[in-house]
Parts: structure tokens; sequence; C-alpha cells
């Protein structure tokens, strides 16, 4: 088992600034990972669609995501 990985452990980690549109705030995190948790989101890869896609209308009407 690997134990708790953070973006500073992972060389490959891209940072993540996640907008919420009902709250107007900006927030970066260190990782897709760290976004995804703290959104409580399944998994990252919601976020990694969302960039690879270049989507712009706002997830679930709510969040917009963007590498930094």
């Amino acid at each position: 088992m690997i134990g708790n990985i953070n973006s500073k452990n992972q060389p490959n980690s891209q940072q993540i600034e996640v907008t919420d549109i009902q709250n107007n705030t900006t927030t970066s995190y260190g990782s897709m990972g760290e976004a995804a948790r703290a959104l409580n989101f399944p998994n990252f890869s919601i976020i990694r669609n969302y960039i690879f896609r270049n989507q712009k209308k706002p997830y679930k009407g709510r969040y917009s995501f963007k590498k930094k």
C-alpha cells in the first residue's frame, strides 16, 4: 500500500484552479486529485476530462476548472 500521496511527492501533478460560480470563489489546488477530494468528487477524472475536452460550460452548473 502506497499510503497518503500528495502533490509534492508527484512530479507530474498539475496545479488546478477551481472556480465556484455559485459562491464566486476561486481556489488553487496542487493536483487534480487534491481538488477532487476537496470537492467530494468520486475521482479526478471528472476534472481531467473537463480540461482535456476544453469544456466551457460549468460542471454541474457550478464549477469550472483550469490548469495553472
